[in-house]
């Protein structure tokens, strides 16, 4: 008899435990939106800077700048991206093996996004860069 009632009494919280354990939920990192994702981009400047015209190819959250006129190559992704409205996304942008700046990716349309940085030189606040001043613009 005690026997069975120790059985019993085990498997009842062999089954019952687990449902009373939190679980916690992980946010996932996600990727960026398909139409940009899929196509050739232009990197241009703010209107603080000179001109770039540089040719931007993304695979996934990883892209590679090619410099006009050069047969320079960088390769640079995101980590971490989060879609914050259907328009905005936040995340680390890797350039360099060990530097990366946060940042916030603004998309306008299927054909123009700005990556702006949180903390640009000369303005106050957190990612408080425009196409006037502060944003990395990309067009197609």
């Amino acid at each position: 008899m005690k026997l069975t009632h120790l059985a019993i009494t085990g498997l009842a919280l062999i089954t019952l435990v687990p449902l009373g354990i939190p679980t916690t939920a992980n946010a996932k990192s996600t990727t960026l939106p398909r139409t940009i994702r899929s196509h050739t981009w232009y990197r241009l400047t703010d209107g603080s800077q000179g001109g770039f015209h540089d040719k931007t190819t993304f695979k996934g959250n990883h892209f590679t700048i090619k410099v006009k006129g050069t047969n320079l190559r960088y390769h640079w992704h995101f980590s971490g991206l989060k879609k914050h409205t259907a328009t905005t996304y936040y995340g680390r942008l890797h350039y360099a093996k060990k530097h990366s700046a946060l940042v916030k990716i603004k998309i306008f349309s299927k054909s123009h996004f700005d990556i702006i940085q949180k903390h640009t030189p000369n303005l106050a606040g957190n990612y408080t860069g425009n196409e006037t001043y502060g944003a990395t613009i990309f067009k197609r």
